[in-house]
């Protein structure tokens, strides 16, 4: 009843059935003169049909087919990740250098703000310590000198400018006297001492003349008439000599002294300046060494404040309350240590976490096929494996703009995305680390066709699903739509109810490489495309097991093929890597005496 429902029930028997009416129609009068042998080929194409519809015929299994049917089609991403904290807060070293933990807090402790969690090696901060207070000792002695000198040079060239300075005002003085007093002074005095030699000489004179007469009289002596001749004389020479010194005064002497007094000005004045700059110049060079000395003094002292600071680093104390989780690199290629006591430890490297578990994510892969259907903001499903039977909401609240780089080492062709999904629900008492599953939902579509994705093969470029017909499977183009793991939707060119293969036939019209360009499509050359190079060597010759060897024409390689005459370098590659492949399969046969029955295709041969 249920194979006789199922072939009623079936559009193919309904096509049938249609076309069964329209036979009859012309089948009428033959069965009216013939109705044995009409009753015979009636028999036989119920069995045909029946054949045909129920799958019993050869290679029609009935479970190679899926029934297309119209329904709510959710679709979602299930990728798998762990369980980690939103708010996390990394502790590293911050000792330059490398240091060794000599004591580390276990993990999975729970500790408060402020307790200590990590210590590290202080004998090599000691050291660089104490050297570096000495330094700063130094430059300090060093910097209060320096400042010193200033001072008393500054003090000095003060008292040098001071006496420049009245040397100056001295010289001044000196010429403003000469023009104004005694220039004149001096004049006078000679002009004086000519008057008085003048006055003597005319009172000698009067004197001689006097004696003289009395002389002659008889009543002066000749020794005093010799006395007032020689008073005579000694006043008229008096008189030349006074004349003389006026005469020099005027045209040598007063030029003279009037010449020295205002070279001394200038001469002061040169020396003020000098002492002047002379004093800038040391003031300036004693300055710089000061400030030389004192910036040496900053720059220990930074560095005496930095290896305190390191020396306070050895001792690493908890910033908050939480959970101590011991770091460790994603990179399993990292050469770093491994976090324990004794481990030595770079700067800047990781030591622990401390994940505040008040609020958690999930951190998930998506691959680069899915990565465009997810938007931050999206409700996902989380079910954490130590909890298989607790289901928890969540949103993406994260999505990489690049490829994670740690996930392409084992594969350099994979590419996936850490997308983070913040758990909107309260868990139970877990730690960060576990391992979860999360179900990203992208839509929810209604009343729409799907099919299972391995339904969908392509063929010349389309994608195209093998429908259930009269005779063998039929490719129907279809136009597809979103997709997940598991099925894909179906927008148009196939119908409710029909029957499509699970897995499509093998064939050459069957495009699984994803070539761009199909075999019977016309390729245009332009006329700048350059020539192929000439082929190198012949056919490849590989060894099978039985030791004969086998020769693999390679098209355009010296060989009549009816392939291209030019090999390309992929098919070069190709045939290397397959003659390797042979000789290895070769060897083992013939190590473990497989003889004539080997791996190798000349011993299947």
């Amino acid at each position: 009843m249920k194979i006789l429902e199922k072939i009623l029930t079936s559009p193919l028997f309904q096509e049938a059935k249609r076309l069964y009416h329209k036979a009859m129609s012309f089948l009428i009068p033959f069965v009216k003169e013939r109705p044995k042998v009409s009753s015979a080929i009636g028999v036989v194409l119920l069995y045909i049909l029946f054949s045909l519809i129920s799958g019993d015929g050869k290679g029609d299994n009935a479970m190679d087919y899926f029934k297309v049917t119209k329904g709510d089609f959710l679709v979602s991403i299930v990728e798998g990740g762990t369980l980690q904290a939103v708010n996390e807060t990394t502790v590293r070293n911050e000792v330059m250098g490398n240091s060794r933990i000599v004591y580390i807090i276990p993990e999975g402790t729970y500790v408060k703000e402020g307790e200590l969690i990590v210590e590290l090696d202080t004998e090599e901060v000691e050291r660089n310590l104490n050297q570096i207070m000495i330094v700063y000792e130094d430059d300090k002695a060093d910097a209060i000198k320096a400042e010193s000198d200033v001072l008393i040079l500054k003090s000095t060239t003060e008292s040098q400018i001071r006496k420049a300075e009245l040397n100056v005002q001295f010289a001044e003085m000196d010429v403003q006297k000469f023009e104004e007093i005694e220039r004149e002074q001096q004049v006078r005095n000679a002009q004086i001492s000519i008057i008085t030699a003048q006055e003597s000489l005319k009172i000698a004179e009067d004197r001689l003349e006097w004696s003289e007469k009395l002389t002659d009289e008889g009543f002066e002596t000749k020794s005093n008439l010799d006395k007032d001749k020689l008073s005579v004389t000694n006043q008229t020479l008096g008189l030349e000599r006074a004349e003389s010194v006026e005469k020099m005064l005027n045209e040598y002497d007063l030029q003279k002294t009037e010449a020295r007094y205002r070279s001394n000005l200038k001469e002061a004045q040169a020396e003020l300046e000098r002492v002047k700059q002379q004093g800038e110049s040391r003031i300036s060079q004693t300055t710089s060494r000061a400030e030389i000395e004192k910036r040496k003094l900053g720059l220990s002292e930074f560095k005496l404040n930095r290896m305190q600071e390191q020396m306070e680093a050895t001792k690493i104390y908890a910033p908050q309350d939480g959970l101590i989780v011991w770091a460790s690199s994603s990179n399993r290629y990292s050469n770093e240590s491994v976090i324990e006591e004794g481990a030595m430890i770079r700067m800047r490297q990781s030591i622990v976490n401390i994940p505040d578990t008040s609020e958690m994510k999930v951190e998930v892969k998506v691959h680069e096929s899915h990565v465009n259907q997810v938007q931050v903001g999206q409700m996902a499903y989380i079910v954490l494996d130590a909890y298989p039977d607790d289901r928890y909401t969540g949103t993406v609240s994260k999505i990489g703009l690049l490829p994670d780089a740690a996930s392409r080492y084992g594969n350099s062709n994979l590419k996936v995305y850490s997308t983070e999904i913040i758990i909107n629900d309260d868990l139970p008492d877990i730690k960060p680390g576990a391992s979860a599953r999360a179900e990203i939902v992208i839509t929810k579509l209604k009343n729409v066709l799907t099919v299972p994705i391995q339904c969908v093969t392509t063929i010349r470029g389309k994608q195209v699903c093998y429908v259930k017909g009269l005779g063998d499977p039929r490719p129907e183009e279809v136009e597809i739509g979103l997709f997940n793991n598991k099925f894909i939707e179906i927008k148009s060119g196939l119908k409710s109810g029909s029957r499509v293969m699970l897995a499509p036939p093998l064939d050459s019209s069957v495009d699984l490489a994803g070539a761009l360009i199909h075999g019977e499509e016309e390729v245009v050359l332009p006329d700048t495309q350059p020539e192929p190079k000439a082929s190198i060597g012949g056919p490849i010759v590989r060894k099978s097991s039985v030791g004969s060897d086998e020769a693999m024409q390679i098209p355009g390689q010296g060989g009549e093929g009816k392939g291209s005459k030019k090999a390309s370098q992929v098919e070069r590659k190709q045939a290397e890597q397959s003659e390797r492949k042979q000789d290895a399969q070769g060897d083992r046969s013939q190590r473990t005496g497989g003889g004539g029955g080997g791996g190798g295709k000349g011993g299947r041969g």
